[in-house]
């Protein structure tokens, strides 16, 4: 369902619904822009309430509201580290009213505070969005992201108990570089809701991933930036077999490509990518072709 800044009657019944169901967010944090390809309803000056009413009406995960304006954006993936600016306190919000605090409307973690230390009992790999934090956390007590800006990645920690352990005298102002403290009840923990969760949502990224190119391609994450390129791995010389560094949103089983130019003893320009696979046709002094690659002469 899409939503113009004109309401329509539908668009006034729609509201009229949604304010009787308005249903709890969970403050992510503030960001200085957004993807456009991610929103799925256009804004309407609307009340911060409403808009989680609106947004958990047409399904989306994630929203995003502007103050200065009162707008409401609707979006189907979560903001990258590298937009994360300063917040307006400890609390949420967004130090400039014109950026966009952000919110995740599909998880059993609740909002706690921003510190700059706490005690853990995991911590996970470095994670692309706090999506992937959250997953593997799920039936954790606590869960802690941390926008490292300029990665742009987030760290990603988790803790047993249902409470934020050593947090008391940390308290931040959020932004980044700082710690986004979630917590689960022990309810949400014991039972099997919040992995049931995560588990589906994490499916829709990956049915989400093989849709943004088209047939035959793959959408390859481009180093050093929040994009992808499409690439047809059957015969891409850099992205052979598989993307070179990684699929976009992907989240397992992900098979790495090969820059076939790169293989040693080739001669210069005389390897091609087919099916998926390097093949050389000449090799330099000191190696033979065996099996389309070019191996040491014994």
């Amino acid at each position: 369902m899409f939503l113009s800044n004109k309401l329509t009657l539908s668009g006034l019944a729609l509201i009229a619904s949604v304010a009787l169901h308005v249903s709890a967010a969970s403050y992510t944090g503030c960001v200085s822009s957004y993807d456009d390809a991610s929103i799925q309803a256009s804004e309407i000056d609307v009340p911060l309430g409403l808009c989680t009413g609106i947004c958990s009406e047409v399904g989306s995960p994630f929203m995003l509201y502007q103050s200065s304006t009162g707008n409401c954006y609707c979006s189907s993936t979560s903001q990258t580290a590298n937009r994360y600016v300063q917040g307006a306190d400890n609390q949420g919000g967004c130090a400039n009213s014109a950026n966009y605090q952000t919110y995740a409307l599909k998880t059993t973690f609740e909002f706690q505070g921003c510190y700059s230390n706490m005690e853990t009992d995991n911590a996970p790999d470095n994670v692309d969005n706090f999506e992937q934090c959250f997953a593997s956390c799920a039936t954790e007590g606590s869960v802690m992201f941390n926008p490292y800006a300029l990665a742009p990645s987030f760290g990603c920690r988790c803790n047993a108990p249902n409470t934020i352990q050593g947090g008391s005298g940390n308290e931040v102002t959020c932004g980044t570089y700082t710690w986004y403290t979630f917590t689960h009840t022990a309810e949400a923990a014991a039972s099997d809701l919040a992995r049931r969760m995560m588990k589906e949502r994490l499916l829709q990224l990956k049915r989400e991933s093989q849709t943004l190119c088209p047939q035959g391609n793959k959408a390859c994450v481009v180093p050093g930036s929040a994009s992808y390129e499409c690439v047809d791995t059957r015969t891409e010389l850099e992205s052979c077999g598989g993307c070179l560094h990684g699929e976009y949103q992907a989240t397992s089983n992900v098979t790495l490509g090969t820059d076939c130019s790169t293989l040693p003893g080739v001669a210069l320009g005389a390897i091609t990518c087919s099916n998926s696979q390097c093949e050389a046709f000449a090799c330099k002094k000191g190696y033979e072709l065996a099996s389309g690659l070019c191996v040491p002469i014994a």
